[in-house]
């Protein structure tokens, strides 16, 4: 990613400890979408509220990782797609994002391919005890064609093993006198190595390819808060 404030990335190699049959499930899934503008519609993404999404990962060659991602709908719908990810590079399809390299710190690039940078290291109480968490956060404020738009986001991933936790999401467009605002929140639940996202205050959010740049980033949710629909499930981010 590109960001306001340019720091400057550390290669490193990736380093992948998850394994074979592990399996991440995320929850607590809220999506509110809010418009003073009747022509504005609201994005098939509200069709998240209450469902689950399970990351199961099925095979791992060097920093190659594969899975399956399953969003069960709160209507009993199943979609299920299958993915991969580089967790040095940030290749991939599906999957980035969910997965990073293990034992990341502050100002390590999340991906070598791209410039995104871990901005702290800070420990998160679970209940399984205290654990070391990567944190990025992505904003923008800008104005274009007399619209003024804002961006806010905040992913987290579980240092020691690389996966996503959690992350926060806000955007608004103010039009004139017309306002629309889009904000999401999911989070980890469960998983197959005992440790679980403790309850934090909610936060917005949706998952976001890493690879990207910031300026993409912006440009997509900006024509996605009045007009796209967002995507059904994380596979099609």
């Amino acid at each position: 990613m590109l960001f306001a404030t340019v720091a400057t990335a550390l290669a490193q190699s990736g380093t992948v400890v998850v394994s074979a049959g592990d399996w991440f499930k995320y929850g607590n899934i809220t999506v509110n979408w809010n418009s003073n503008d009747t022509s504005a519609t609201p994005p098939a993404g509200v069709q998240l509220n209450g469902a689950t999404l399970t990351f199961n990962v099925t095979t791992i060659s060097g920093t190659n990782v594969t899975g399956r991602l399953t969003t069960q709908y709160k209507n009993g719908t199943e979609i299920t797609s299958s993915g991969w990810v580089d967790v040095d590079t940030g290749d991939g399809a599906n999957l980035p994002g969910l997965l990073i390299s293990a034992n990341l710190n502050a100002g390590d690039a999340v991906y070598s391919a791209g410039s995104g940078v871990i901005n702290e290291t800070i420990p998160r109480t679970y209940p399984s005890g205290v654990r070391d968490t990567n944190h990025l956060n992505i904003s923008d404020v800008s104005t274009v064609n007399a619209t003024q738009f804002s961006y806010s986001e905040n992913l987290y991933w579980d240092k020691s093993t690389g996966v996503f936790v959690e992350e926060s999401f806000n955007t608004l467009n103010q039009t004139g006198t017309y306002t629309t605002t889009l904000s999401e929140d999911f989070r980890i639940t469960d998983s197959s190595l005992g440790w679980v996202v403790p309850e934090f205050p909610a936060w917005t959010s949706t998952l976001l390819i890493l690879v990207m740049s910031t300026p993409a980033i912006i440009a997509i949710h900006k024509r996605r808060l009045l007009r796209r629909p967002l995507r059904q499930t994380v596979s099609s981010l």
